[in-house]
């Protein structure tokens, strides 16, 4: 399953885009949406619309949160930054975030907002920040700014971030530039009722991986929320068909992705 691509780094998927990644002697978490199932209301004008998140977290919140030293925020989205996460996060924890949003975050109450203009260090781990786009045209300008991390450490493989992002020339310089062992994308294929998708779609997860073969690409964001258009099992029958179920993973919920050193 590809854990020698990521020795030295544990990543855990936790539920849609939140993550929890062990590297450099850090526990990051990224995008903590750690609300109940039903919590939030239905995203308006989607084809689908339910509330969210729409599946319970694979353990308590609590345990989610325990022993992280750090947090990365692509952006403040409900289903990146909710309630529940700024309940339970410790006010004084990192938390790096893009320029666009520390305003907020201090307004949060968290004293230890950090901008990422272009890069950040925590300890030894250089936090690398990376542009994207949240969709196209009027839609895409409305869902605001977003950002993704690329995560160097001496010795370990780096691991990209993308965040809610659709496939666009931002993150194939990203790839490019920073030549990471991993990619984390935010796949589904989300939308509203007009327009194009949000995030990455099926078509888009196998265009990366053909462009860039040596990277692992590691699909998030699915079956947790209501304006997603692909799930998990269309992705998977993809990658069949593609011949592709080695070089991308589609991991579960709670799943675990690579092996200490």
């Amino acid at each position: 399953m590809h854990t020698r691509s990521l020795l030295g780094v544990k990543l855990t998927v936790i539920r849609s885009a939140t993550l929890r990644v062990e590297v450099a002697g850090h526990t990051l978490l990224v995008d903590p949406q750690l609300d109940p199932a039903g919590a939030r209301d239905a995203v308006p004008n989607t084809p689908n619309p339910r509330r969210n998140p729409l599946v319970e977290l694979p353990e308590p919140a609590e345990r989610v949160v325990a022993g992280v030293d750090a947090v990365l925020l692509t952006h403040l989205h409900q289903d990146h930054w909710d309630a529940t996460a700024r309940e339970l996060l410790p006010h004084n924890l990192p938390l790096f975030c893009q320029p666009h949003d520390v305003e907020r975050l201090h307004a949060d109450g968290f004293t230890d907002a950090r901008a990422v203009y272009a890069d950040a260090k925590l300890g030894e781990l250089l936090i690398a920040r990376t542009d994207g786009r949240h969709g196209t045209g009027e839609i895409g300008e409305a869902m605001g700014a977003v950002s993704g991390f690329v995560l160097h450490s001496p010795g370990e493989p780096s691991v990209y971030i993308a965040g809610d992002t659709i496939l666009c020339d931002e993150v194939r310089a990203a790839v490019a530039e920073h030549e990471p062992a991993v990619v984390v994308v935010n796949a589904s294929g989300a939308r509203f009722n007009a327009g194009d998708p949000i995030v990455m779609t099926n078509d888009d997860v196998v265009t990366l991986a053909r462009e860039f073969p040596d990277a692992l690409i590691v699909a998030v964001h699915l079956d947790a929320v209501a304006h997603a258009t692909e799930t998990r099992a269309d992705l998977r029958a993809r990658l069949v068909s593609e011949g592709l179920v080695e070089r991308v993973l589609v991991p579960e919920d709670g799943a675990l992705i690579g092996t200490p050193a």
